[in-house]
């Protein structure tokens, strides 16, 4: 066996020194905007706005605001969900 690596059932020794966790893995601590570390973050759906005068597609500038909200949920500190446009999960 290697220097603190384990042995699989190929007979090959694993120098991964730490596991590697799952995509289940519950105990998430940065969130998912900005990368920080945080203990506080609550989960949202991340929303994009367009104002009509920078919509280059469309046809005239007096148009609505175009604004999309992402079906995936994401999980947020208080400062991005205090800056940035988003649908808080009820």
């Amino acid at each position: 066996m290697a220097a603190g690596g384990d042995v699989d059932g190929s007979g090959v020794a694993s120098l991964v020194a730490m596991p590697t966790p799952g995509p289940s893995d519950t105990t998430r601590t940065t969130c998912d905007s900005c990368g920080a570390p945080d203990d506080d973050l609550a989960p949202v759906h991340r929303v994009y706005v367009t104002p009509a005068a920078w919509d280059l597609g469309s046809p005239d500038e007096g148009g609505d605001d175009h604004v999309q909200v992402l079906d995936d949920v994401e999980r947020w500190c208080f400062p991005c969900r205090s800056l940035y446009p988003h649908q808080p999960l009820a």
